[in-house]
Formats: C-alpha cells, structure tokens, sequence
C-alpha cells in the first residue's frame, strides 16, 4: 500500500526528515515511534501530499507521489487512497456544520448518491462508529472529545481509502475513551482490510493497535520490527527510553486478546 525510499524533507537548514524508508502492506497496521520533534508528523504529512519530500520518493498503492499541485481529479483519487485524522478533531471540524453534513458532504464528492442515498449511508457510517441518528443534527460543540473523534473517523471511511494514517488521533483522549477508539480502530480494519499508519509517541497505545512499528530519533529510523517485540526487548538505547517512559506504574506490554 505505501513505498518509502530514502525520503528527506529539509525546511531551511533544519532537517526535519533524513533517509526514511518503509512499507506498510495491505491490511497492516503500521506505526511510526517517536518524541515531539522525532520527524514523524512530518511523515504523515509527506505522506498525504500535505509536504514535499526534499529527496526520496514516497508510492501510494502503487503510485509514485509526485511534486506540484495536483488536479481536482487527481485530488479526488488520491482521497479515495488515503485519508488521515488528526489529534484535534474539534480544529478539523467546522463548528457550524451539523454532524450529518459532515458526512454527506464527503460522500457527494466521490459518489453519485440520490438524496435518499446519501442520507441513508450518512446515518450507516455514523452508527459504524457507535453514533446514533440523532448526532447527525448536532454540531461538534454539542459532542463530547471522544465523539467529535469518531465523527473524524467515520468522515475519514467516508470515501472508502485503501489507507487510513492517524496521526495522534487518541492523545487527547482520556484514557477510558481512548480504549474505546482504539477498539473501534481495530474492528474497523478487521471489517474493512484498510491499512493503517499510526503516528504516536504513546508505547502503550502503539502496541494496542500496530504489527510493525519504527522509531525515530531526529529524522531518522533508529529501530524497526515487530511492534511485540520491540515493546519486549529494544536494542537501541532511544527506545529503551520510551519504553521507561511510559507513565503507568507497572505497566508491561500486553496485546488485547483477539
């Protein structure tokens, strides 16, 4: 689903991303590791065409993503590839616009549905993130963090992507809401195949919801692999860091039982 080759991204003289590489596969849940500051945002954005990369290439299924502006279509395409939700749901919403509108909004602009359509699949997509009918006449101020979240995501599966990125899509959550995101995530992808890349600094949340993880020091790759087992016996000393981190006293890497 995505190829990252050597990809740089340089703003001014500061190098904020430094001979990356990955793959995610189809259906994979991939995460990228790091502290503020690591180069993973960027990433993302380079990812979704929201930056440049200084050097490198970056492939979205099959795809080879390249400078300039794209075409209306070609934006269009590329939405049908991959979409992303971000950390603060409430920014990325329009406070004016009801809950339901959000949602067909998207839907109309990829697919050719007659007014009965496009409300019946908005109402469909809302209860696929465990929203009733009735929040489709609200608006974001009337939701609550964690249900502002899942409008996002059902905005987000709106146009059907092969490629879902999250970049810190549940760190403003308290801990109990992002539990129920992020088994929302997981059975979304178990019901859809899409392929996710998670953006996180959070060990714990990463190792809920990835396979595969890398981690990055200061734009670069410092440690990759199976995200298990990265959790239970880091090499690098950066990760081992993190690791001992995490702010839950006792806490040991465990994987929701499937």
């Amino acid at each position: 689903m995505i190829e990252v080759n050597d990809v740089r991204k340089v703003f001014g003289t500061a190098v904020a991303v430094d001979g990356v590489s990955f793959e995610v596969s189809e259906g994979e849940s991939f995460a990228v590791v790091g502290e503020s500051g690591s180069g993973k945002t960027t990433v993302a954005r380079m990812l979704l065409g929201l930056e440049t990369p200084t050097s490198g290439t970056i492939a979205v299924c099959g795809r080879v993503r390249t400078a300039g502006r794209p075409s209306g279509a070609e934006r269009r395409r590329r939405a049908r590839e991959i979409q992303i939700v971000f950390q603060d749901p409430y920014s990325s919403l329009d406070r004016l616009q009801k809950i339901g509108d959000v949602i067909s909004t998207s839907l109309s602009l990829h697919f050719p549905l007659t007014g009965a359509e496009l409300r019946s699949r908005t109402l469909e997509l809302l209860e696929s993130v465990g929203l009733a009918e009735r929040h489709a006449s609200m608006v974001p101020a009337q939701l609550s963090g964690g249900q502002r979240q899942r409008v996002a995501i059902a905005r987000a599966i709106a146009v059907e992507p092969r490629v879902l990125v999250l970049d810190e899509a549940v760190a403003a959550l308290d801990v109990s809401i992002q539990a129920q995101i992020l088994n929302l995530l997981a059975d979304l992808r178990e019901r859809t195949g899409m392929s996710y890349v998670f953006i996180s600094h959070d060990l714990a949340v990463v190792n809920q919801i990835s396979d595969t993880a890398i981690v990055m020091h200061q734009g670069r790759v410092v440690e990759r692999g199976r995200t298990a087992d990265l959790l239970r016996e880091p090499e690098e000393d950066y990760t081992k860091a993190l690791l001992a981190a995490v702010p839950r006293p006792g806490w040991k890497p465990s994987r929701r039982s499937s």
